[in-house]
């Protein structure tokens, strides 16, 4: 059995600085190892500047959809264009920016089933 998730079905929920919609978990889909997110990160005009977040017992895989903005990662900062991909070693602390006016859509990948949202 397999699991067919189209990304323009995805239900949003607001958080800290940014709307999320799980695509794939164990709260959503039944799955045992993964998890994967849409996250758009607000601009931070409008609120979107969130305080660096580690995730103490996995990875993060980011893929930039749309847009551009910056990635901060202990206390260096990086451009970030469509088509990027980052990967966010286990305990490191990160956060995404989105310094401009226009949609920053990330889809985020995490190798366990249940990921808190920070």
């Amino acid at each position: 059995m397999f699991t067919l998730v189209n990304i323009n079905e995805a239900k949003f929920q607001q958080a800290t600085g940014r709307r999320i919609a799980e695509l794939v978990s164990a709260a959503v889909t039944g799955t045992e190892g993964v998890t994967c997110r849409v996250v758009e990160v607000l601009p931070e005009h409008q609120g979107g500047a969130r305080q660096p977040h580690t995730h103490c017992d996995v990875e993060e895989v980011i893929f930039v959809l749309e847009g551009q903005g910056k990635i901060w990662v202990e206390e260096q900062e990086k451009d970030i264009l469509k088509d990027d991909l980052i990967v966010v070693p286990m305990e490191t602390e990160h956060r995404i920016i989105n310094p401009g006016g226009q949609r920053l859509r990330l889809l985020c990948f995490f190798p366990k089933a249940r990921v808190e949202v920070p």
